[in-house]
C-alpha cells in the first residue's frame, strides 16, 4: 500500500450501526472442496518466499520483482489457469520510473454458457519498497530490506491460495487474477491494467481487493467500498457470521489500494485490509509478526463472497467518493467525533451502551440535544457495543441518509431520529 495522502469528502454523514462479534473468530466446516484447500501453512509457505531476503523487497520491475511475478505465473498455471494478459501471455507490461513492470494476469473460464463472459476481479498487488529508498517510513534504514510480509506478501499469499480454491470448484462467471506490480509507486500496475484492459471492462461484475491482510488482532478485519455494490453489506454480513469477524465497515470506494483504480471506471469493489502498523514500510514487516491463523479465515470468507459474486446476482454500482481507511489508521476519518459529533467513552458494561463524555456544538448529535453523561445505546438498531461498532456504521451513510438513535439519559430511554444534511 502507498503513502499516498488521500482526499478525504468531509460531507455530514451518518449511518446505522454494526452489530459486532465478541470473542476470537470461529473456523466454520469449509463449504466445498475449494475453500478446504486454503491454509494457513499453505499462505505462511508463500509468505515466506516473497517475504525472504533472497527477494529484496520486491521493489517495482526489479529482477526479484520479475522472480516473484514468475513465481506467481507458476502458481496459476499449475492450477490450471488460462493466460489472460497482452497478447494471450500471462503478463500485462508497463512503464513505471524508467522500469519495466509486470501485472500477472490468470483467468478461470466460468462454467456457465452466458455467465462465463463476466468476471470477479480478484487483485492483490505484489511489489513492495526495495531497499527502501523510496516509501521507508524510516529514512535513517533505507539501504536495509523492507521484506513487507504484510504489505503485501499477505495479499498476494492470499490471492494464491484462492487460485487453487476455486480452480476446485470453477463458478458461473469466469474469475480473472491479477497481481499488480508498482503499486507502491502509486497504484501503477492497476491503473495502467485499467487504462488498457486485458478483458473488457464493462464484463466485470465486481473487485475484490486483498491489501495488508496479515495482521489481523482479536477477529478484526477492515472492509471498504461497502457502498459501491448494491446489497454489499448484507452479503459481507451474512457470510460474515460463521466467522464472527469484528468487522470495521466503509462505504467508500476509493482508497490508498488498487480497488481506487477500478472504482474510478465505475465497477462496484470490495477493500479487505487488517492494519496500519508500526512495522508499515519499514525493514521489520516480518513473516514472523503475521497472523496467518485469521489470514487463512479472512481468505475463507474472500473465497465465499467472491463465490457468491461470481455465481448470482450482478451487483448494480453504486458510486461513494470517500476514502475508505480505518478510524485508527493515520490516513482515516473519525466520524464518531468529526459526523455524530460526541467523544465516547468505554463500553459500559452495566449500562449496555457508550458513554457520551463531551457533545459537541456544531454536529449532529447536539441537534439531538445529546447531553454529557447520556449512554449510547444503539442505532438503527444496531447495539453500541463498541467504539468501532459506531464508526462502521457511521462510515457507512450518505447525505439523505436518517439514523435512529437510542439514548438512556439516567432512568430513561430516549428515541430520536436525524437526518444527515
Amino acid at each position: 500500500m502507498p503513502r499516498v495522502r488521500p482526499i478525504l469528502i468531509l460531507a455530514v454523514l451518518l449511518a446505522p450501526l454494526t452489530a459486532q462479534q465478541d470473542g476470537p473468530v470461529k473456523s466454520p466446516r469449509p463449504v466445498d472442496d475449494g475453500e478446504k484447500t486454503i491454509s494457513a501453512d499453505d499462505l505462511k509457505g508463500h509468505i515466506d518466499f516473497l517475504a525472504s531476503d533472497e527477494m529484496k523487497g520486491r521493489d517495482a520491475g526489479s529482477e526479484e520483482g520479475k522472480r516473484a511475478a514468475d513465481y506467481i505465473r507458476a502458481h496459476m498455471e499449475e492450477h490450471g489457469l488460462k493466460p489472460a494478459g497482452a497478447d494471450k501471455t500471462w503478463f500485462h507490461g508497463f512503464s513505471a520510473l524508467g522500469r519495466v513492470c509486470r501485472n500477472v494476469c490468470g483467468v478461470l473460464p466460468g462454467k456457465h454458457s452466458r455467465l462465463k463472459r463476466e468476471y470477479v476481479v480478484i487483485g492483490a498487488h505484489y511489489d513492495h519498497v526495495g531497499v527502501g529508498m523510496r516509501g521507508s517510513r524510516t529514512p535513517n534504514r533505507r539501504g536495509e530490506i523492507h521484506n513487507g510480509a504484510d504489505d503485501n506478501a499477505s495479499g498476494t499469499s492470499a490471492l494464491l491460495e484462492l487460485v487453487e480454491a476455486f480452480a476446485k470448484k470453477p463458478p458461473k462467471r469466469s474469475v480473472l487474477f491479477l497481481a499488480f506490480d508498482a503499486e507502491e509507486k502509486g497504484l501503477l500496475g492497476s491503473r495502467a491494467w485499467c487504462a488498457k484492459p486485458t478483458r473488457p471492462l464493462g464484463r466485470i461484475a465486481a473487485m475484490l481487493n486483498l491489501d495488508m491482510v496479515g495482521r489481523s488482532k482479536d477477529g478484526y478485519l477492515f472492509v471498504g467500498g461497502i457502498n459501491t455494490g448494491r446489497g454489499f453489506e448484507s452479503l459481507l454480513r451474512k457470510e460474515n457470521k460463521p466467522f464472527g469477524f469484528n468487522l470495521e465497515l466503509h462505504g467508500g470506494g476509493k482508497a490508498p489500494s488498487d480497488n481506487a483504480s477500478f472504482y474510478a471506471k465505475d465497477i462496484p469493489v470490495l477493500f479487505f485490509f487488517t492494519a496500519e502498523h508500526n512495522e508499515y514500510h519499514t525493514p521489520d514487516d516480518d513473516i514472523d509478526l503475521v497472523n496467518t491463523r485469521d489470514q487463512a479465515l479472512i481468505t475463507r470468507l474472500i473465497y465465499r463472497l467472491g463465490r457468491t459474486l461470481a455465481d448470482g446476482k450482478r451487483p448494480r454500482f453504486q458510486k461513494d467518493d470517500r476514502n475508505a481507511m480505518p478510524a485508527a489508521s493515520e490516513r482515516g476519518q473519525d466520524y464518531v467525533r468529526s459526523l455524530l459529533g460526541v467523544d465516547v467513552g468505554p463500553y459500559d458494561e452495566q449500562r449496555k451502551g457508550l458513554p457520551v463524555t463531551r457533545v459537541r456544538p456544531d454536529g449532529l448529535a447536539a441537534t439531538a440535544h445529546l447531553k454529557e453523561g447520556d449512554v449510547l445505546l444503539s442505532l438503527d438498531g444496531y447495539k453500541a457495543e463498541s467504539r468501532q461498532a459506531v464508526q462502521s456504521v457511521l462510515a457507512l451513510k450518505k447525505r439523505g441518509d436518517s439514523i435512529a438513535l437510542r439514548i438512556k439519559r439516567k432512568s430513561r430511554t430516549l428515541k430520536t431520529k436525524l437526518r444527515v444534511k
